[in-house]
């Protein structure tokens, strides 16, 4: 049978050490520093006044607002991308009725000196 279990890692954030089951320590050890620096940020303007849950909250509400902007930015990169791809493939397009075009006419019969035109 095998083993899927999760190692736990110790991590520190404003001065309390946390067990957190994760696959990727490193990932988890960035993770923590993040979460420890913005309460520590979110401290430092308050004056140190708040209580340590509060600021964990307050970090809290301060990274989901920063992922909350990341997620609109990345839909907008999205949505400009597939207006670009559309433009181009319209230029593509329009570029190969063109050729197109001029290859029909490179094929076609030219009519020599001797033919007579018909109207």
């Amino acid at each position: 049978m095998a083993d899927n279990h999760i190692g736990g890692v110790l991590v520190e954030v404003f001065g309390e050490e946390y067990q957190i089951a994760a696959s990727d320590a490193r990932q988890m050890r960035k993770i923590a520093a993040y979460v420890d620096e913005k309460m520590r940020e979110i401290a430092e303007l308050h004056g140190g006044r708040v209580a340590p849950a509060k600021l964990a909250v307050l970090a809290a509400m301060t990274i989901a607002d920063e992922l909350f902007k990341s997620v609109h930015q990345q839909s907008e990169i999205a949505e400009t991308a597939q207006e670009n791809l559309e433009r181009l493939t319209q230029l593509v397009d329009e570029r190969a009725d063109i050729f197109s075009s001029l290859l029909d006419r490179a094929a076609a019969p030219v009519p020599t000196a001797g033919s007579a035109a018909v109207e």
